[in-house]
């Protein structure tokens, strides 16, 4: 090994301890500005002492050298800090660069690697860096230098061999021995600073607590002089400090106490101890005893006891609370004596226990028969209960415990259970230590418990109650939650408790809301309803929240308890229920309730502000053709539309609702002037006119409004809407596609109809109905007889009442069904009679509503089966049509028309010449007869036109198979003319009114041979 290589190496090693005079060189600041300037100037330093080192190298080969730059930089690294070490090393490689050779990078490398190795090592490692050990001084110096040896591999392979064999033994014994040496100074040096820090800290700690703590503190020498006493000494005796100055602690203490105290302090003059501690009694100036626990400890130069510090904390107060319970004590025991506690005293050696007479009450038996049977007691306890009962006790026996306390039930003999708290302690021991007596008492906590269960059952509903709840404060702060809060909230227990229950609010409640919920809480006591509150998440919901309020004595509010629950899904659901009962679905437009609602409150506001609205029904005309033609879909399209078009005709403040099927109101309130409504009116019309587009189809309808005033024409929701009814049929009469306000006349003809349907409804009931019959006479010496039945209402109050009046309101009302089928079966029954009665087959005559065609149902089978019961099949029924039935061209119409003639019901067109007079219908439809209406009849006198059109009827009819019947023949002038015409039959009062069934019979059918020469003469 080479002597240089050793020398130089110690040489550098040496140079080293140079940085522990850097670390001391410059002061640790806590300015920010100040400790990076001590970092950066360590930094330099370090690397300066480091190129000192390099200066003086061991040289291997130019470029090559070999000093302990590995030592300093990474113990920098390890002390100094990221700062320090990077300028260092930075400031190295520089300098090494600088030097070149061979072996440039290998240094540098070295450099980087040592510092960095410091750095991490000073950084991860755990604990306090003045603790480093030897060892771990010493692993860390052989890692550094290790790596460093490594980089040696980075030059020439022989070259690097050669020199590793060389420094290898001598830098892994050196360096890392540096390494542990500097380590150490280092450490050391900090841990005297920490030190150093600790001291003045006591001293501060010392110096805080003399001046304003709460114990009282005196400085003496050895010989009981007083040096320093502080405020709170002086305080405690009540003397100044001046006066204290001036005594001593035998002029202080009680003598007993004073003994006591000199003994410690001899031992502690001695050196057998530092610091003692004991209870002693002072004598305050007022001659009170002050009871002090007193520390003392003693200050040292060269094992000689030079100051005494002596600290005092009052316990006047505990010892006296001490003496004052131990006074309650021995009260206490006289009050057991006499008190309802079951108290038991047993003799451990001879197994006997003694009981009072509270026990046995307990029990439910005298006292004489428990101490008797010394085993009562133990059975009573329950089963359960028992094994537990005596594990404690051989505790308590054993020393395990210093008492026994322990809850357990009993049974009585009542064979009630009783809930007890047991309280034992061992009173006395043996010499041996071993247990010789113990006593304790019996206490009956049934009720107590009873109160727990209860406690334990609310506290299991609180936590799992579905209900959020809160417990607050009197402001408001929350103090306890349940679990539903948190499932509600979001908010978890931590983060809601001391924060005010605010943080819930949501700005969706006014302010009012709060001012009313606090107010009912302070007077009340409580407050519930509806508020909307927001989660954790931001998320606002709907509640139904409780408030209940608890006061404390003066009858202020000490704490507040919310329940609520969150009801946003009920609501919503609610919301849709509420939509769905006042909204129609079809048209989104509010229903017929949502409207009465409405106009309940625009009746109020109206009456309040004598102001005028105006109701508008619309019912939209020729709806079911487009509803029948293009089906559902498309009519649904269609109101959808003419919804959207009222609304368009509508201002904001006024509304509009479907009532159903095709009929919508519209409500415009605040009216002023009349030709506003007239302009909304027109408006409507326009827009209902134009065409629907229904996808590939096109409708056009029209609409027919009715309008009443508030409060001009009613004063009630019912009135209103019952006279713009009447108003819109008003519409439809003058011919639709038009508005009509409403009249009174509307009124009173409304009132009469109403009655009328009633009195027809009692009509079909109580068969007020009855036939009259008109005949229908042979113009051309045919001795057939024929007969128009017509039917008369015999009224109890108004007589006999013309078809005229009702039979339009029977339509109207489907009444005509019934009225209809009552009058065929009468007509049938009556032709059957006179067959039999008067072998005279009378062909009876009949009118047929169109409403009857549409809607008979199974009527025409009833019919049927009657006429074939009677055996009539021989054309003893004809049934009269008008016109207007035939127009409708459906193809049900034939095919009922085709059934009636099956069974021997024959057809007459009535009322022929008034209509559409198509040809096209009577060769389509099988017709028997055509009646020549009677405005034309009455005029063949006066004109001949009239004449023309009769002759021209009777001959199409002829060539098409049809037979005539002239109606209204009042003078044989008409007769003549009618005959010579070749009408076949005719009708009118020349030949008779229509008469009652009696007149009938004997004025034509018991005369049938003179009725027969009548009309042929």
């Amino acid at each position: 090994m080479d002597q240089g290589l050793i020398l130089s190496l110690i040489q550098n090693t040496a140079l080293l301890l140079a940085i522990v005079l850097v670390y001391d060189a410059f002061p640790r600041t806590q300015k920010r500005s100040l400790a990076i300037l001590w970092r950066v100037g360590s930094g330099f330093f370090v690397a300066v002492i480091t190129i000192s080192l390099m200066l003086m190298p061991w040289q291997y080969s130019d470029g090559i050298f070999l000093d302990s730059r590995t030592v300093i930089l990474s113990v920098c690294g390890l002390f100094f800090g990221g700062i320090p070490t990077l300028v260092a090393v930075v400031l190295s490689c520089l300098y090494r660069l600088s030097e070149g050779g061979i072996a440039v990078w290998s240094g540098v490398g070295t450099i980087v690697t040592s510092g960095l190795i410091g750095y991490l090592w000073g950084k991860y490692r755990k604990g306090d860096i003045e603790d480093i050990s030897i060892s771990e001084l010493l692993a860390f110096g052989l890692m550094t230098n290790s790596v460093a040896l490594l980089w040696g591999l980075t030059m020439p392979t022989e070259m690097a061999i050669d020199l590793l064999k060389q420094i290898t033994i001598p830098l892994l014994i050196i360096f890392p021995t540096t390494t542990v040496l500097l380590g150490l100074l280092l450490s050391r040096r900090i841990e005297i600073e920490r030190e150093q820090k600790l001291k003045l800290q006591d001293h501060l700690l010392f110096k805080s607590h003399f001046k304003a703590g709460n114990m009282g503190i005196a400085i003496t020498n050895k010989d009981h002089e007083w040096i320093k006493v502080n405020p709170n000494f002086c305080e405690m005796l009540k003397y100044s400090e001046q006066e204290l100055l001036g005594l001593s602690w035998p002029e202080l203490m009680l003598q007993q106490d004073f003994h006591l105290y000199k003994h410690h302090f001899n031992q502690m003059l001695k050196g057998d101890i530092n610091e003692f501690e004991l209870d002693i009694r002072l004598i305050s100036k007022d001659e009170a005893i002050v009871y002090t626990y007193m520390t003392v400890a003693c200050q040292r130069s060269q094992s000689k006891v030079e100051l005494v510090i002596t600290g005092l904390q009052n316990h006047t107060l505990q010892k006296e609370a001490e003496i004052e319970k131990l006074a309650s004590q021995e009260q206490l025991s006289l009050v057991l004596g006499s008190s309802e506690l079951g108290f038991w005293d047993w003799d451990i050696h001879s197994d006997i226990i003694e009981r009072n007479e509270h026990s046995a009450k307990l029990l439910g038996c005298d006292v004489e028969t428990l101490n008797r049977e010394q085993k009562r007691w133990t059975n009573a306890i329950h089963s359960e209960d028992r094994a537990t009962v005596l594990k404690s006790i051989d505790a308590i026996l054993n020393g395990e415990t210093d008492q026994y306390k322990l809850e357990y039930r009993i049974h009585n003999q009542s064979n009630e259970t009783l809930w007890i708290l047991d309280l034992g302690k061992v009173m006395s021991r043996d010499e041996s230590g071993s247990p010789i007596r113990m006593c304790g008492i019996h206490t009956d906590i049934t009720d107590r418990k009873q109160v727990e269960d209860s406690l334990k059952l609310a506290a299991s509903v609180y936590n799992n109650s579905s209900e959020a709840m809160s417990v607050q404060d009197g402001q408001g702060f929350i103090i306890n939650i349940n679990a539903a809060f948190t499932d509600i909230t979001g908010y978890s227990e931590a983060e809601v408790k001391q924060q005010n229950i605010k943080i819930l609010q949501c700005n969706r409640n006014n302010l009012r809301t709060y001012e009313q919920m606090n107010l009912a809480v302070e007077e009340h006591g409580r407050w519930e309803g509806e508020v909307w509150l927001r989660r954790k998440n931001g998320e606002e919901f709907v509640v139904w929240l409780t408030l209940n309020a608890l006061f404390d004595a003066k009858d202020q509010v000490l704490h507040r308890v919310a329940l609520f629950s969150d009801i946003t899904e009920k609501k919503q659901a609610e919301q849709i229920i509420w939509k769905q009962a006042n909204y129609d679905p079809l048209t989104g437009l509010p229903n017929r309730r949502m409207l009465l609602d409405y106009l309940s409150a625009e009746i109020l506001k109206s009456d309040c502000r004598e102001q005028h609205f105006a109701i508008m029904f619309i019912d939209l005309d020729y709806f079911k053709e487009v509803n029948d033609t293009l089906g559902h879909d498309m009519g649904d399209m269609l109101l959808s539309e003419a919804a959207k078009r009222l609304k368009a005709c509508i201002r904001d403040t006024d509304v509009v609702a479907r009532l159903g099927g095709d009929e919508f109101t519209v409500v415009l309130p605040n009216i002023t002037d009349i030709k506003g409504v007239d302009n909304v009116a027109k408006h409507i019309l326009a827009r209902i006119a134009e065409p629907f587009n229904l996808g590939e189809e096109t409708a056009y309808i029209s609409a027919s409004i009715g309008i009443t005033l508030y409060p001009d024409d009613a004063s009630t929701i019912e009135g209103l809407l019952k006279h713009a009814d009447q108003a819109m049929y008003a519409a439809k009469d003058e011919g639709r596609n038009r508005f009509h306000y409403f009249t009174a006349s509307m009124q009173r003809y409304a009132k009469h109809r109403m009655r009328l349907i009633q009195d027809l409804r009692h009509a079909i009931v109580n068969n007020e109905f009855e036939l009259f019959y008109q005949p229908i006479v042979s113009l051309q010496q045919e001795s057939k007889l024929k007969a128009e039945a017509l039917i008369r209402w015999r009224h109890p109050k108004r007589g006999l009442v013309s078809p005229i009046e009702f039979i339009t309101v029977a339509e109207e009302t489907g009444l005509i069904i019934e009225i209809g089928n009552w009058v065929f079966q009468q007509a049938a029954r009556q032709s059957a009679l006179w067959r039999d009665r008067f072998g005279v087959e009378v062909q009876i005559s009949i009118n047929k509503s169109p409403v009857q065609f549409r809607d008979e149902g199974e009527s025409f089978e009833s019919w049927a089966a009657l006429l074939k019961t009677l055996n009539l099949s021989n054309n003893n029924i004809c049934i009269e049509i008008t016109e207007g039935l035939l127009l409708d061209g459906n193809s049900a119409i034939s095919s009922k028309l085709a059934q009636y003639r099956q069974s021997g019901i024959q057809v007459s067109l009535d009322d022929f010449g008034t209509g559409y007079s198509s040809l096209a219908y009577l060769k389509k439809f099988e017709i028997d007869y055509l009646k020549i209406d009677q405005s034309f009849t009455r005029n063949l006198d006066s004109n001949s036109d009239d004449f023309t059109l009769c002759e021209a009827i009777i001959v199409m009819a002829h060539k098409l198979g049809m037979k005539v019947i002239a109606e209204g023949v009042e003078t044989d002038y008409q007769r003549k003319v009618l005959s010579d015409a070749g009408c076949d039959y005719g009708q009118g009062y020349l030949f008779s009114r229509p008469v009652p069934v009696e007149e009938f019979e004997q004025a034509f059918l018991y005369t049938t041979n003179k009725v027969i020469e009548k009309t042929t003469a």
